[in-house]
């Protein structure tokens, strides 16, 4: 059977809680870390099982209070909106790094 504890190991493999001690129980992880953490890095199968475990409105909860406003995980964001969140994402504008560059030199005019 899937559960926390399944998606807790797959996240250990992956190295996922380096920052937490080696000796961590998926018991004394919270659910939302765990969440964050596996929205943010996990491959497929572990993005796969945590919509299996856990339900729909936490997921979103999470991904919108905590990693959408982190614009280093726009890529991510914007993966995770269409495949996951079935968001349409066809009007949004993905600011593209030459974007950014234009945005820089432009505000530096004199």
């Amino acid at each position: 059977m899937e559960n926390k504890e399944t998606l807790f190991n797959i996240a250990k493999k992956l190295n996922l809680f380096w920052s937490y001690s080696k000796n961590i129980a998926y018991k004394d992880m919270p659910d939302e870390i765990l969440i964050e953490k596996i929205l943010v890095y996990g491959d497929i199968n572990a993005l796969i099982l945590l919509f299996k475990i856990y339900p729909y409105d936490i997921l979103y909860k999470v991904w919108t209070r905590d990693i959408i406003p982190d614009k280093r995980f726009a890529p991510a964001n914007y993966f995770l909106a269409k495949f996951f969140f079935k968001i349409d994402i066809s009007n949004i504008k993905v600011e593209t790094r030459m974007d950014r560059l234009i945005k820089i030199m432009n505000s530096n005019e004199v």
